[in-house]
């Protein structure tokens, strides 16, 4: 099984969007990024709907890159309580050419967020990057740096990619989807009892 990130037309609007695919090639899952940052709004459309699907790995959620920034994290909390074992998260993790990994470290930002929703839920999330230079369109100039990162279900890193523009790396890692024991309304008490405050 795949997931992908694409461009995707539909009629006269283009969307930031993932699939989902089996191994007998079939789409069974897409998701059009919702948290379109400002610089890509004149380019790409708000996604509209979220949604899980069942596997024989566990269920799985789909979202992208910027839908898991810690202000929008409210999309990785519903695909969690809609029950995903598993969020798979393509990324375009892109810096300034001149963005120095030694003094800044790349990376402390996602996994803060992953770590979190790990945490609270007991699942693991995967956000895979491209790398290379950008030569075209809004981010024109910068590079996209690799550092793809898993976090698994107790919040600890499974994997963590190299960083840099020509750092491609193939990665493997072993996930196992963790039983849910709560779901519905169990989830406001269970996470009060886990220290969240939020909605």
């Amino acid at each position: 099984m795949v997931v992908a990130g694409l461009t995707e037309r539909d009629e006269d609007r283009i969307y930031n969007s993932a699939i989902f695919v089996d191994e007998n090639g079939k789409i069974l899952l897409k998701h059009r990024k919702i948290n379109v940052l400002t610089i890509a709004q004149d380019l790409y459309s708000i996604g509209s709907k979220l949604s899980i699907i069942e596997t024989r790995f566990g269920t799985i959620g789909v979202n992208i890159c910027a839908d898991n920034f810690l202000n929008s994290l409210a999309i990785g909390h519903v695909l969690a309580r809609m029950g995903a074992h598993l969020i798979f998260s393509p990324s375009s993790w892109a810096v300034d050419a001149d963005h120095e990994n030694t003094k800044q470290p790349y990376g402390r930002e996602w996994q803060k967020s992953y770590t979190q929703l790990c945490r609270l839920y007991g699942i693991t999330v995967v956000g895979v990057s491209n790398v290379g230079w950008i030569t075209a369109g809004p981010w024109k100039g910068r590079k996209v740096i690799g550092c793809s990162l898993a976090v698994g279900s107790e919040g600890e890193i499974l994997a963590r990619g190299p960083y840099g523009p020509d750092a491609e790396t193939l990665i493997t890692v072993t996930l196992q989807a963790k039983p849910r024991i709560v779901k519905g309304t169990q989830y406001g008490q269970f996470l009060k009892e886990k220290g969240y405050i939020g909605p």
